[in-house]
């Protein structure tokens, strides 16, 4: 009995820390919603409950590397750190010293990346945030659009990952180029080192850790996840800065960055964001989302353009429309009834070139005389809607 109490009264101390972290960091993030409007407000309640949901998904679940399983890490009911609209994101858990066979078929998308995550015990060495990384255009596929990838410390024919003494995670990335194209990979990964080992019992122990650990995560992610458009608030409507380096604390995955910028627009106004995306460059998309770094519901809100889908002058440029308002053209990106939040444009594989957008705000009415760009009628744009939900429906099938 006195063990019992023992144990119960450690789990009850967990217990406390964890909602005390939850209040403490929850309240100052609600506190510092970049506006006072309503819909801000609620979407910091939801962000909070998301985000409170992930750090508990990534420290307590699917955690035993002897057999992993892939999950979505991202998605439609989980958003954080300006999440692609085009994107699916799937994740898997790794160790340092094993080797693991990941397997499947290609499907359709335009940008793939797999990247082995570290753990915070790297970035407190002095390492990258990141281990190895293979992207699209260098993933060797079969003539039957099947591949493999090996995942070990020591070098393997073929697709191969290496791995380190900080790995800890296998991350998968599927950019689709358009909304009409939609088929993810099918695949599948497996440890060929202990995959026949028994599965652990939790203990009280790890569970305690990882509950831990979720709120030293929570504590650190909802802060950094609000502090760029904070940061952002004294240069509205322009793309001051980058996000840094994208091996960075703070930065993207590797293989490229984006550029971010906050909008702040009246319903009868829109952003025009002017650019000429680089040259090399594997693949590039633009975003908008809301202030919580959320992307906005991309199954029924034109929220993303990738390099398949936005419209080019003849000369390579690119002119977006924000707007909350139908421009009647292409290239529209919803603020989806928002006053402010975020714009980001990715550029993937553009060897250093990092192109600044120029912007000017301008009446909605004025959009088609001001840009020539192609018109869109109301007829076409629900057909437009309709595509986009059947993508996404393809993408996130149960």
């Amino acid at each position: 009995m006195v063990v019992w109490n023992e144990q119960l009264e450690d789990a009850s101390e967990a217990w406390r820390r964890w909602c005390r972290t939850l209040e403490s960091v929850g309240l100052q993030a609600l506190r510092q919603t970049i506006t006072h409007d309503e819909i801000d407000l609620a979407e910091g309640l939801r962000h909070m409950g998301r985000m409170a949901r992930l750090v508990l998904q990534v420290t307590m679940e699917n955690r035993d590397s002897a057999h992993p399983y892939l999950w979505r890490s991202l998605g439609p009911d989980l958003k954080m750190g300006g999440d692609n609209p085009q994107g699916l994101y799937l994740a898997a858990p790794i160790n340092g010293s094993d080797t693991f066979r990941v397997h499947g078929t290609r499907g359709s998308a335009r940008w793939m990346s797999f990247l082995t995550g570290r753990t915070p015990a790297a970035v407190a060495a002095g390492e990258a945030a990141w281990g190895a990384a293979l992207f699209s255009p260098d993933l060797q596929v079969g003539e039957d659009g099947r591949f493999e990838i090996m995942i070990a410390p020591t070098p393997h024919a073929g697709n191969w990952l290496r791995s380190d003494a900080f790995s800890a995670t296998l991350m998968i990335r599927q950019f689709f180029g358009t909304p009409d194209d939609v088929r993810p990979m099918d695949i599948r990964i497996e440890n060929l080192t202990r995959g026949d080992e028994a599965s652990p019992l939790l203990v009280l122990d790890g569970a305690i850790a990882g509950i831990d650990a979720a709120a030293a995560m929570f504590a650190g992610m909802v802060p950094a996840m609000q502090s760029e458009l904070i940061a952002k608030g004294t240069a509205k409507n322009r793309f001051a800065t980058d996000i840094g380096d994208p091996t960075s604390r703070a930065g993207g995955v590797p293989g490229g960055n984006s550029v971010t910028a906050r909008w702040a627009l009246e319903p009868s106004h829109a952003l025009l964001v002017e650019v000429t995306p680089p040259t090399p460059c594997a693949y590039w998309d633009a975003q908008v989302g809301n202030g919580w770094y959320e992307s906005f519901d991309y199954r029924n809100r034109f929220s993303g353009l990738t390099c398949e889908q936005a419209h080019l002058r003849d000369d390579g440029s690119l002119t977006l429309v924000v707007a909350q308002e139908d421009p009647g053209t292409v290239n529209w990106l919803e603020t989806a009834h928002h006053r402010e939040g975020h714009i980001a444009i990715r550029w993937q594989l553009s060897e250093g070139n990092l192109p600044i957008p120029r912007c000017r705000v301008v009446d909605v009415t004025a959009v088609r005389e001001l840009t020539g760009l192609p018109t869109v009628d109301p007829q076409q744009r629900r057909r437009m809607r309709q595509v986009l939900r059947t993508a996404f429906d393809a993408r996130f099938r149960p």
